[in-house]
């Protein structure tokens, strides 16, 4: 006993990566979850949510750190005005609307939804989103159209709808029969083009 203590502690320092990695899971997650206790208090907390919220057609790049789009009118229309959708991947321009949206569109894609799609997923993720700018006849935003996953499943209370167009709202709530009745032939609803053109 005293011997494998002694080269336990007399281990070179280059063995303890390998002896590291040999821990059990146990002892990892333990050694881990004090570790972040000390320092801070969101690697538990977003292994956890990152195992409930993201499906198997996302990565851990696109867990719970994401901002959610907000889904009640008020706060998702200052949330729009802001263009906090901007950095999201997107069309390459605005083009003839394939749908009822009001003319001229350009479709911005989340994280979640983007690594959803790029995996041919039949199911998108929670708090997977899409934005469509809508123009009309014009060259400026004069509303969108919304859709974020508010509910596992295929069925039509799986997402949240809002479309609002020079300043008139046309739908908003979850399972908007407004937006479903289109929607439904879609990969769980979403009928954007993949690869985004």
């Amino acid at each position: 006993m005293w011997t494998l203590l002694t080269l336990l502690a007399c281990r070179p320092t280059a063995d303890d990566g390998a002896a590291t990695g040999d821990l059990s899971e146990s002892d990892t997650d333990t050694d881990t979850d004090a570790d972040t206790d000390s320092d801070t208090d969101t690697d538990s907390d977003t292994d956890t949510d990152t195992d409930a919220d993201v499906d198997s057609a996302s990565t851990a790049d696109t867990g719970d750190a994401l901002p959610v789009v907000p889904t009640d009118t008020v706060s998702l229309q200052a949330w729009l005005e802001a263009g906090s959708y901007l950095g999201w991947a997107a069309e390459s321009g605005p083009h003839p609307s394939a749908g009822p949206h009001f003319g001229t569109v350009r479709t911005f894609v989340d994280p979640r939804l983007d690594a959803s799609l790029a995996a041919g997923a039949a199911e998108h993720p929670l708090d997977a989103a899409a934005v469509k700018e809508l123009y009309g006849n014009g060259t400026s935003v004069l509303g969108w159209s919304v859709m974020v996953k508010v509910a596992q499943g295929a069925g039509d209370d799986g997402w949240y709808w809002h479309e609002v167009y020079n300043s008139s709202v046309f739908g908003d709530g979850v399972g908007d029969g407004t937006c479903v009745g289109c929607h439904r032939p879609g990969a769980d609803y979403v009928l954007t083009p993949y690869p985004l053109p």
